[in-house]
């Protein structure tokens, strides 16, 4: 590796002094190789901590620098706000001596800093894919102005942007701009958790002209995990369940006090549940040290607070969800708890990652819990929580495995969406030609044929969501105009119906639905009860006692790997040193009993026919449901995603077999389509026509490429 500092400014090697740099760590390296040495495209994908950030950052100032441009000469896109706000932070710090200026622009940045970026574009922008489909769209004609000397384009988080709309529409709005501009920027992307990395690579570069490199890194040997098993009795006998609650929450204190510490959590329910009662805990034990609460139905000001306690060096512990999980700079933490098994090894190494900041290892603590007291779908005497912590920790530590990305093949919501963007545009009249050549050869839609096109515009026109004009001119129509023009169209997101919980003037946060005057809501850790309502608002003030859950959502799919992985940590007899004794304990029975129920098998008979467990993934097993309510003499009684799906048959497994290879041979994937459920996944999927609707829905969500 060469030695790039003599390319670096000195106010970069200033910086990279005064807070305590004496190397370079080699994902480092290796990137300067490519960023300095080459003109090459680049993936840099290595854990939390890691420098990342830094990598890409370094060589992106150090050119910028040596030779300015005209205009905005980077771009960073990060997937949230306080990401942004977090690295606009950082590059502040960095470009302080410098003549480089940072932009932030998002829904929360001051409408006069916008203002002069728009008046004199220059430096680095920071923004979100939402705020930048507001720049195309509603200042198409500074477009050119602004982004034509752009040079390089940083997307954070690429697994999460890879995953929804919002990274195929960032794709879209970074193709326009090239179209636009003419303009050929080098893309970097920043990841922790890729499986795939040449899939991510060729994501990253889509539309892109050039070569593509990748610079990754296996961070699993500074990685330990620790799993604990707590069973909860039900409410009676008297007493045994309130000792075993509070022998869970006395060892999650034990664990969180006084360290620096996120407790993840895998709902905002659960987070609320869990900091409400680590506090009383916490209170009854004569700590000061702060719990707070951090997820996304909070208000910036309540995350930030809980960031700040984390960032300051003094003990504090945050219980968080998925918001924590990306790159947010939240300083040193002694160790992370995860609450239940995480629903991804994608999410099991995010979250582990955020510990690795004060000395290099990566520690987590993983609570797997039963309740006897609630029902749940499951196997009797079997910890499928627990089966699922170990075969997720197997699956990432044993075989660096996590769940690949694969992005929507067919996203005809978008493309309507992006279609009013164009019309939106300088031209505002387009033929079908012209949007082909603006709209259709955009590379999230590559797979979109022009037929497919074609129906979807005359679809529109039908619907008046676009008018034709007698020389075939298209044009935006009243029934889109509302949707083209209203605030919330850059967004590719459903934004639920949600009511502002405020207090004392400040505001606390969201939940779903309207709570009325009386009722209580968990916010902020704390209970709220409504003494006042108004249009999306409601005043409140804290009380005692216990609130439900305002929140509902569905989980998140399982992989097929890691349901497979499930029943073969319950059919082997391996041994895993990372559990405490009540874990092996609690495998140990759940071992027996799995054994004993035969469900290892896939067909456990029943009275009227079969319990089968065919440990696919969450969308596998959907089809399977799906396939088997086409098989004649087959009745599908039950169905609980992703375990097991009873039937009513007299048929024989082979039978059975024979008739599902059958479906899979001769039928066509939109046969499994219920005429009655809805189709719709995403955000515009309403203005879609129910045929291309079908073909996106089996895209995404039909798979039958299994074995039983």
């Amino acid at each position: 590796m060469t030695d790039h500092t003599g390319r670096m400014p000195g106010f970069v090697l200033d910086h990279l002094h005064r807070s305590g740099w004496t190397a370079f760590r080699d994902v480092q390296e290796r990137a300067f190789d490519v960023l300095f040495g080459t003109d090459h495209h680049l993936l840099i994908a290595s854990g939390t901590s890691s420098g990342k950030t830094e990598a890409a950052l370094i060589p992106v100032v150090s050119s910028l620098f040596s030779d300015p441009v005209d205009g905005i000469g980077a771009m960073y896109v990060g997937p949230t706000k306080a990401l942004i706000d977090d690295q606009f932070a950082r590059m502040e710090r960095m470009l302080r001596e410098s003549r480089i200026l940072v932009n932030g622009w998002h829904g929360d940045v001051d409408a006069n800093r916008k203002e002069r970026l728009l008046a004199e574009p220059e430096g680095i922008l920071q923004i979100t894919p939402e705020s930048l489909e507001g720049i195309l769209d509603n200042h198409s004609e500074d477009v050119p102005r602004m982004f034509g000397s752009l040079r390089f384009v940083i997307v954070d988080e690429v697994h999460s942007f890879m995953a929804s709309d919002r990274g195929l529409q960032l794709m879209c709005e970074i193709g326009r701009i090239r179209r636009a501009c003419g303009c050929a920027p080098r893309m970097i992307g920043l990841s922790a958790t890729l499986s795939d990395t040449a899939a991510a690579a060729e994501w990253l570069t889509s539309g892109a002209e050039g070569e593509a490199e990748v610079v990754a890194s296996d961070d699993r040997r500074s990685c330990r995990v620790g799993i604990k098993h707590f069973r909860f009795p039900p409410e009676y006998p008297e007493g045994g369940r309130r000792r075993e609650v509070s022998r869970y929450y006395s060892e999650l204190f034990r664990l969180t006090d006084p360290y620096a510490c996120i407790v993840f959590t895998n709902s905002r329910a659960g987070a609320e549940r869990t900091a409400r009662s680590l506090a009383r805990v916490s209170e009854a034990k004569g700590s000061r040290n702060p719990v707070r609460v951090h997820h996304g139905s909070l208000s910036g000001s309540m995350r930030r607070t809980a960031e700040d306690d984390l960032r300051g060096g003094f003990p504090a512990t945050v219980v968080a969800t998925v918001t924590l999980e990306l790159g947010v700079d939240i300083g040193g933490l002694d160790r992370v708890v995860q609450i239940g098994a995480p629903y991804s090894c994608s999410s099991l190494v995010q979250r582990m990652g955020r510990s690795g900041r004060r000395n290099g290892r990566q520690e987590m603590v993983m609570f797997c819990n039963d309740d006897d007291g609630e029902w749940r779908p499951g196997i009797e005497g079997v910890s499928l929580e627990l089966a699922r912590g170990i075969a997720e920790t197997e699956l990432y530590l044993g075989e660096g495995w996590t769940e690949p990305v694969s992005p929507d093949p067919l996203p005809f919501g978008l493309l309507f969406h992006q279609t009013l963007a164009a019309l939106k545009g300088a031209r505002r009249y387009m033929r079908f030609g012209d949007l082909c050549d603006e709209v259709l050869s955009l590379s999230p839609f590559s797979s979109v044929t022009t037929d497919d096109y074609r129906l979807l515009l005359k679809h529109m026109i039908n619907k008046r969501t676009l008018i034709q004009t007698e020389d075939l001119t298209l044009l935006i129509g009243p029934k889109a105009e509302p949707v083209a023009f209203g605030r919330d169209f850059s967004a590719v997101f459903e934004v639920r119906d949600e009511t502002e919980i405020r207090a004392g003037g400040s505001t606390i946060g969201t939940v779903q639905g309207s709570p009325e005057p009386g009722a209580t809501v968990a916010l902020a850790g704390r209970v709220w009860r409504v003494v006042r309502r108004g249009d999306g608002w409601a005043e409140a003030v804290e009380t005692d006692g216990e609130a439900d859950a305002r929140w509902r959502s569905d989980p998140p799919d399982i992989h097929t790997r890691v349901m497979s992985k499930v029943r073969e940590v319950l059919l082997s007899d391996d041994d895993y040193p990372y559990l405490d004794s009540s874990a092996r304990e609690e495998l140990g029975a759940s071992r027996r009993a799995f054994r004993a129920s035969g469900a290892g098998d896939v067909f456990v008979p029943t009275e009227s026919g079969f319990d089968i467990y065919p440990w696919l993934g969450t969308v596998q097993f959907d089809t399977l449901r799906r396939m088997l309510g086409r098989v004649a003499g087959v009745r599908v009684s039950y169905a609980y995603s992703p375990l097991v799906i009873g039937v009513s048959t007299r048929l024989t497994v082979t039978e059975i077999r024979r008739a599902l290879e059958s479906i899979r041979r001769d039928d066509d994937p939109v046969s499994l389509l219920d005429d009655r459920e809805s189709l719709r996944l995403e955000k515009y999927d309403g203005f879609v026509p129910e045929a291309l609707l079908a073909d996106a829905f089996c895209a995404r969500r039909i798979d039958w490429d299994f074995e039983l």
